[in-house]
């Protein structure tokens, strides 16, 4: 009896949070949601070399096939020489950074080439 009350004790809770990772799968933001608005030097300076915010949302809407308008972004931490951005994109939450002018996602390493 007590090896069966030990199991449940784990198994419950288990399932419990499988369950609810499953439903914040998707960006549920409210109606009136404003993006983060990012600064406009290191904007200004990234224009140069074609790596804004605008061209963050162009880069991640061919990425996950959808419109520009579908791509908001939750959190935006940038400075000139990287940055990591939070974003929903068709309703699914992600993560991109910048090394330099080139954005990719958040899991990926650029110097990783044994595949």
């Amino acid at each position: 009896m007590k090896k069966l009350i030990f199991t449940l004790m784990f198994a419950l809770p288990t399932l419990y949070f499988a369950q609810e990772t499953e439903k914040n799968k998707k960006c549920d933001l409210p109606a009136n949601y404003t993006e983060p608005i990012p600064d406009k030097k290191i904007q200004s300076f990234l224009k140069k070399v074609d790596a804004t915010i605008e061209d963050l949302r162009k880069h991640v809407a061919i990425d996950n096939d959808c419109n520009e308008s579908d791509v908001v972004f939750l959190r935006i931490s940038e400075q000139k020489g990287n940055g990591i951005y939070d974003l929903c994109a068709n309703g699914k939450p992600m993560k991109y950074k910048r090394m330099g002018s080139v954005f990719m996602k958040n899991n990926e390493n650029p110097f990783d080439v044994a595949k």
